[in-house]
């Protein structure tokens, strides 16, 4: 179900974005973004929120500002340079960014199936952005 919400993500921002610009687009994607994810939040997770270290929520905000604001505009401006299928697969890249992080900032190790995975990542992206 993620998968099918963020492609349908991907065509409703192709579809909407042939009126506005990349700029705008991203605002009105995280004000609605924002008031759903925040209603949801404090309806279901009132006390757990409330209850977060000072430094969670610095970590929480931090990932917000590069998911929500950067990942987001940059994913729309790519959608509006080389379309919604291309701009997925390259969005599709971001566990290998996830393991070369955690790799430089966790200390975590990566394994034959990890390493091979990561591999098939970097291939199918190749693939498809090389594809006319």
């Amino acid at each position: 179900m993620a998968a099918l919400g963020f492609g349908l993500s991907a065509v409703f921002i192709k579809a909407g974005m042939s009126s506005v610009s990349v700029k705008t687009a991203t605002v009105i994607s995280l004000i609605s973004s924002t008031a759903v994810t925040m209603a949801v939040a404090f309806l279901l997770h009132y006390e757990e929120i409330f209850s977060l270290s000072p430094m969670a929520f610095v970590w929480f905000i931090l990932a917000g500002l590069i998911t929500f604001l950067g990942g987001r505009f940059l994913n729309f401006h790519a959608i509006s340079l080389i379309g919604a299928s291309k701009a997925s697969a390259v969005v599709s890249s971001t566990p290998l960014f996830a393991a070369i992080l955690a790799v430089l900032f966790l200390e975590e190790n990566i394994g034959f199936m990890l390493g091979v995975g990561t591999l098939m990542i970097v291939a199918g992206i190749t693939l498809v952005v090389i594809q006319k």
